[in-house]
């Protein structure tokens, strides 16, 4: 890191002040972009106007019962779920540049740093939205409301018993279609079915062949008997992640508009410029504000590779 409080000197950029290389052709300075966001295709999405903001549940009913002639109707009860907290996050970084190394940067090498500091704000917001993922299996950090990490083989269901969204498979057509059948026998806290389906599928670049070959393909991929690919007729969009950590870990998930993974937005980035009075030195900023994390399991499956 460069001396002097961090901020950026001529003495720490010798080859352009210095020593200026005579037959200088090209800066070359970190222009990549920064890969497409990810999590707004994943996330359920909200604004928040407020310092957090809180979810909770209430149950349906449960079955139906048999009514004998002339007995009374027997009556139930909504009950209060599980209920979680979103508090907001800050997070914040920014750059100085001395007085002097602006005036003397002729190149606009260092003057120009914004892009930079956009793009690692970038992959900030996307390293931790998806920490969800990477720390939601079982063992990790990522819990549900019902006190269980979110991907888990236990979810409490509030009405009694309890209900399974984690597979410990590799990719597979065979694994893919369990996943399915597990969103097919989803049930509500009163151990009800409910219709969610499978819409997207999370993974990282690694598995990008394999996944794109099952989904894509209009006969099986795992037989040579020329077996229709039902999977195939399903719609499941694959969404690439580069901030997953594990290269055999994958995600299945409703459309984000019926699942409750959220992603509230307190303040979006935002960037500030100003000039120190005393040194002179431009100062930039940029911050935002967010929470995420699952409000519910349902709509959700993770499958841990072997």
């Amino acid at each position: 890191m460069p001396a002097g409080g961090l901020v950026m000197q001529r003495a720490h950029f010798t080859d352009l002040f210095v020593d200026r290389l005579p037959f200088l052709d090209e800066i070359l300075f970190e222009l990549f972009d920064a890969p497409q966001f990810t999590y707004t295709e994943v996330f359920n999405i909200r604004n928040s106007t407020r310092a957090y903001e809180e979810i909770t549940g209430i149950t349906g009913f449960g079955l139906f019962p048999s009514k004998g002639e002339g007995e009374g109707v027997e009556y139930d009860s909504l009950l209060q779920a599980f209920d979680k907290r979103f508090a907001h996050t800050t997070y914040a970084k920014g750059f100085q540049i001395s007085m002097e190394a602006m005036d003397d940067d002729i190149d606009g090498a260092i003057t120009n740093a914004a892009p930079a500091l956009a793009r690692i704000a970038k992959n900030s917001i996307e390293t931790n939205a998806f920490a969800d993922f990477n720390n939601g299996l079982p063992g990790g950090t990522v819990t549900t409301p019902d006190g269980v990490t979110f991907f888990n083989n236990s979810h409490v269901l509030r009405g009694g018993g309890t209900f399974d969204n984690y597979l410990n498979a590799d990719f597979d057509q065979g694994s893919l279609e369990e996943v399915i059948n597990i969103f097919d026998d989803t049930r509500d806290e009163r151990g009800q079915f409910v219709d969610l389906s499978a819409a997207i599928l999370l993974h990282p670049p690694a598995l990008k062949w394999r996944i794109n070959e099952v989904l894509k393909s209009q006969l099986r991929s795992d037989t040579a008997e020329n077996a229709i690919n039902v999977v195939n007729q399903l719609g499941i969009r694959p969404i690439e992640c580069k901030y997953l950590t594990e290269a055999n870990d994958w995600f299945v998930g409703a459309a984000p508009s019926t699942h409750r993974l959220m992603f509230y937005w307190r303040t979006e980035p935002t960037t500030d410029h100003g000039l120190d009075f005393d040194t002179g030195n431009m100062k930039t900023k940029m911050t935002y504000r967010n929470s995420h994390g699952p409000a519910d399991w349902r709509g959700w499956v993770g499958c841990e590779g072997l």
